[in-house]
């Protein structure tokens, strides 16, 4: 409260001897103080919003790769069938493309998640940049 001192020193030089400005209120104080408290809260959680939403984000990317690498595997495969055999081979390649056309959307979806969590991180860091001005008084 230096700023409202200063204000009260100049404010009874102008009122002379006989004037008299009140002390500013306690109550102001403890609300001050509590604002600085409740800043610092809202300072911590964002700062656990960010690290949970990192590992929502590895997470989300641990899945995605995590199909990537099965469809490898997938498209691979041969399913215990005999490739050399005409009608297993075109088994094969429908097996293939079913389940390719599955994982591929899977695979999107975590893609589109990835893209859709991006956009979540900014708008977090963005409330880091919030921060209260000293008060006034």
């Amino acid at each position: 409260m230096a700023l409202w001192d200063i204000a009260k020193a100049a404010a009874l030089k102008i009122l002379g001897k006989d004037g008299e400005v009140p002390d500013m209120p306690d109550i102001v104080q403890t609300a001050a103080d509590n604002m600085g408290k409740a800043s610092d809260a809202f300072d911590k959680c964002r700062e656990d919003c960010e690290a949970k939403l990192l590992a929502l984000q590895n997470a989300n990317d641990a899945v995605r790769n995590s199909l990537k690498q099965f469809q490898a595997k997938i498209d691979a495969s041969d399913f215990k069938l005999d490739s050399k055999n005409k009608d297993d081979l075109k088994k094969i390649q429908q097996a293939r493309k079913l389940l390719s056309d599955r994982l591929s959307s899977a695979t999107k979806h975590y893609t589109d998640d990835d893209k859709m969590l991006d956009e979540v991180d900014k708008h977090l860091i963005q409330l880091g940049k919030y921060k209260p001005k000293p008060g006034p008084i």
